[in-house]
């Protein structure tokens, strides 16, 4: 008969044995990850090094394929953002020009100025000095279309109170298309100086 002293022995040797077998399986996880990592730094080590040479970019020999951005007409990038914080004498909010041929008017201008893009862009070519090739020839286009409404409609809601008169509409007209065409030249060139000095030479040869 198996006495409360041998009973007490007996579940003790068991717990260890359970102890112990569960530390041997933790043991063994352990070095085969070791084993693993060692492995592995291993290949690494065998592996050839990398070496980066010297990189050369030849800007001037690059051809532009696409072109992604925004051409800004003329004034700060901040003037559209702030067309409704126009002050008249810093006192009073900017009154839009609201008259019957207002959309007629803008129609007129957008025509007017599409219809001289190509003039526009040859003459700043005169001004720049160098050709234009075809890629910047159509996406200036786009972008002076695509700016074009929102432009006309600033310059308009700049008119001043003495001119906001019917007789003096197609002067108004007139006057926006002008300081829109000086614009775009403006714009056009600063696009070509910016492009010029970021890659070191403008490629004329590009298609």
């Amino acid at each position: 008969m198996i006495g409360p002293v041998q009973n007490e022995f007996h579940s003790y040797t068991l717990q260890m044995q359970r102890y112990l077998a569960t530390q041997e399986n933790r043991i063994a996880q352990l070095e085969k990850s070791l084993q693993l990592l060692r492995e592995e730094l291993t290949e690494l080590r065998n592996k050839p090094p990398v070496h980066v040479g010297r990189i050369e970019y030849k800007f001037d020999q690059l051809k532009v394929e696409t072109l992604e951005g925004t051409l800004n007409i003329g004034l700060n990038p901040n003037d559209l953002n702030q067309i409704d914080e126009f002050s008249i004498n810093g006192t009073s909010p900017q009154v839009p020009y609201l008259f019957p041929e207002r959309e007629a008017v803008i129609g007129q201008i957008t025509q007017s100025i599409q219809g001289q893009m190509d003039d526009i862009i040859t003459e700043s070519e005169r001004r720049a000095g160098r050709p234009i090739d075809s890629s910047y020839r159509e996406f200036i286009k786009s972008d002076v279309a695509r700016q074009l409404q929102q432009r006309i409609e600033l310059y308009l809601d700049r008119t001043a109170p003495t001119e906001r008169v019917n007789s003096q509409v197609d002067q108004v007209r007139d006057k926006v298309t002008e300081q829109i065409k000086n614009d775009i030249l403006s714009a056009i060139g600063n696009f070509l100086t910016f492009s010029h000095k970021q890659t070191g030479g403008y490629n004329d040869n590009a298609v």
